[in-house]
């Protein structure tokens, strides 16, 4: 029997260089290398290949291999591709590639790849270090979910991801979930498309997402959900996801990856959609018809690694939309009603508690400078807990003819405590008016909102030493976002909340 021996050839072209890679491989016009199946070429350096110039690549070519090195093709034309072998850019330092061609697979195990030009391949697949397009293109020309495909070094694209934006091509009818490894130069930044067979997005043939940090402020922003409300979005990173046409029908899932972002909580972030390129803090909204995950699952957990939303139909500008501070205690209702001139009473209803120990009743005349506690009412929850409503009143002795303020100061079983909303009566038992500003103390922006008066009042911020740093106009039950504000105690003022010269005063306390 005839033995058949099998050889793999192994070229090494390099030269010394200074500060940048030389030119090591030129192809001139007219000039053909092919690269066998199994055969490896490496190039510590430049790889030209000018106009005219054909490289056929069924093995494996190297670019930099532990020096430095670009690719530059200087065809006039594109459309062509290299063969189905593989580029393998693994220098030590910045690389460039610039190319009219198509890549069968174009991998990256180096430190870093800068576009000059848009760059298709149909498989990417990254072990180490960062693709940046600046204002180019990744593009992945095949549909499959692996295209764009992580090394087992890096998992998660922790140690490789594109920094600008990638471009796939994809399939919804058939493949349920796309991965977008995009970030910054420093951090990742992973979106995920999933769930897209279940209902397949119509009239997409690519997807293009990148990633940046937040432009404008949090202005305007209130969005409620799920009985509480986004005041703000994570300023690290927005997704900008955008396509070759608008989605004429379908729906998909969004997972993106909270990596580095500061500031979340269990159960108290969300993604949040406005238009791609929109500055506007008002403009942030809840995508229609989408829900969030469950409490305390994948999705809403900071451990979970990132925050979901499920039935997104429209592409936009997606960020992680940050909830007021969220309290163990679901209050429902809290209303302040004067029986008559000598009582006022106080009724409140939980939709659930956790760790519930129980309620200061605290009180304020208008003459007085300090909220002050008048009576203690515990919880009604068996051990602190319950998912049940549950309705709670204090009756208080008082004959005060100005206006009285009332709060609930709600502790849980560990002592920590929060304050809900507060509330406001006449002494003359009028029809009651409502103030609400919360949270309280703040990190820089809390609401207001006046609910029983149907007039535009003006509404001032001051300092301690009486300078007002912002003015604002509330307009019935119209929540207002106050946002920018340094660490330091305020007084908020809204002259005539309860009628003509009958001011709410309150001081808000703002913590970095």
């Amino acid at each position: 029997m005839k033995k058949v021996a099998t050889f793999i050839f192994i070229i090494s072209l390099s030269l010394p260089f200074k500060g940048r890679g030389q030119d090591v491989l030129v192809l001139k016009n007219g000039a053909t290398i092919t690269v066998q199946n199994g055969a490896v070429i490496s190039v510590k350096g430049n790889l030209t290949l000018e106009n005219g110039s054909t490289l056929a690549n069924e093995g494996i070519v190297y670019i930099g291999n532990g020096s430095s090195g670009n690719f530059t093709d200087l065809a006039l034309t594109g459309g062509g591709n290299y063969g189905s072998g593989r580029f393998i850019f693994n220098g030590t330092g910045n690389q460039t590639i610039k190319s009219p061609q198509i890549f069968s697979r174009l991998e990256l195990n180096g430190n870093s790849l800068e576009l000059q030009s848009n760059i298709l391949a149909q498989k990417w697949y990254l072990q180490k270090g960062t693709v940046t397009t600046g204002s180019f293109l990744a593009i992945a020309t095949e549909g499959t979910a692996a295209a764009v495909e992580a090394d087992a070094a890096n998992p998660n694209f922790s140690q490789g991801w594109i920094n600008g934006t990638l471009r796939r091509r994809i399939t919804p009818a058939t493949v349920n979930s796309y991965q977008f490894p995009v970030g910054s130069a420093t951090q990742s930044r992973v979106a995920v498309l999933t769930n897209l067979t279940a209902a397949p997005l119509a009239g997409l043939i690519y997807i293009d997402i990148n990633s940046t940090p937040k432009a404008g402020t949090d202005a305007g922003l209130l969005v409620p959900e799920e009985g509480t409300t986004y005041v703000s979005v994570a300023p690290e990173a927005v997704w900008n996801i955008s396509a070759n046409a608008a989605p004429t029908g379908g729906k998909y899932d969004l997972q993106l990856y909270i990596n580095g972002i500061s500031g979340l909580t269990d159960n108290s972030f969300g993604i949040l959609q406005r238009p791609v390129g929109s500055t506007n803090g008002a403009a942030w909204t809840r995508p229609a018809g989408s829900t969030l995950p469950a409490n305390n699952t994948p999705g809403k957990t900071v451990a979970g690694g990132y925050a979901a939303r499920y039935g997104i139909t429209t592409l936009g500008q997606f960020g992680i939309g940050l909830t007021l501070a969220a309290l163990p205690v679901t209050l429902t209702d809290f209303r302040a009603l004067r029986l008559n001139t000598a009582m006022v009473q106080l009724d409140w209803e939980t939709a659930s508690e956790q760790n519930n120990k129980g309620f200061d009743v605290e009180r304020r005349w208008q003459s007085e400078v300090q909220f002050r506690a008048i009576g203690l009412v515990t919880s009604l929850a068996a051990g602190g807990n319950s998912t049940q409503p549950l309705r709670y009143r204090y009756n208080d002795p008082n004959n005060y003819t100005g206006v009285t303020y009332y709060r609930l100061k709600q502790t849980d079983l560990d002592n920590r405590s929060s304050y809900t909303l507060i509330k406001a009566v006449k002494g003359t038992g009028e029809a009651g008016v409502t103030v609400l500003m919360w949270p309280n103390p703040s990190k820089g922006q809390f609401s207001i909102r006046i609910d029983g008066n149907t007039k535009r009042l003006p509404a001032f911020i001051t300092d301690m030493n009486g300078k007002t740093v912002q003015q604002l106009s509330l307009y019935e039950n119209t929540p207002v976002n106050v946002y920018g504000l340094s660490a330091g105690a305020y007084i908020v003022s809204i002259p005539d909340a309860f009628g003509p010269g009958e001011p709410f005063r309150e001081k808000v306390l703002v913590v970095k």
